[in-house]
C-alpha cells in the first residue's frame, strides 16, 4: 500500500486490534494511524521467561509500502513516535532499511 502524499504525522492515532487467535497468551497489538491511514503497527511481547514487557513497532515505508521491524522499548509512547518518525522520515531508522552496516561511507 504505497503512498503518493504525504500523510501528516503531527497526530497519530492509536487502537487495539482483536486478537488473531482465541488463545488467553496472545499478545496485544495495536495499529498507528495518520489521516486515518495505517502507517504502522505496535506489538507487545514478553521476552524469555522475564515479566518485563517490551513494544516492538513495524512501520510502513512510505513511498513502498513495505514493512519494516524497527527496534524494541519498553515505552509504548516511545515505539508509537518510532513508527510515526519513521513514516516522516525513514532515514530515520536507516539500519532497518538494509545495506547499512553502521559505519561511515567515505
Amino acid at each position: 500500500m504505497a503512498s503518493d502524499q504525504k500523510v501528516d504525522t503531527s497526530h497519530v492515532t492509536v487502537h487495539k486490534l482483536p486478537p488473531v487467535t482465541r488463545r488467553l497468551s496472545e499478545d496485544p497489538r495495536w495499529e498507528v494511524r495518520a489521516q486515518g491511514q495505517v502507517i504502522g503497527w505496535v506489538e507487545a511481547r514478553h521476552l524469555g521467561k522475564g515479566h518485563t514487557l517490551f513494544y516492538f513497532a513495524t512501520g510502513i515505508h512510505p513511498q513502498t509500502g513495505r514493512e519494516y521491524r524497527l527496534e524494541g522499548s519498553t515505552s509504548f509512547d516511545e515505539r508509537v513516535n518510532t513508527v510515526a518518525d519513521f513514516y516522516r522520515d525513514p532515514m530515520t531508522q536507516r539500519q532497518h532499511l538494509g545495506g547499512y552496516s553502521g559505519t561511515a561511507q567515505t
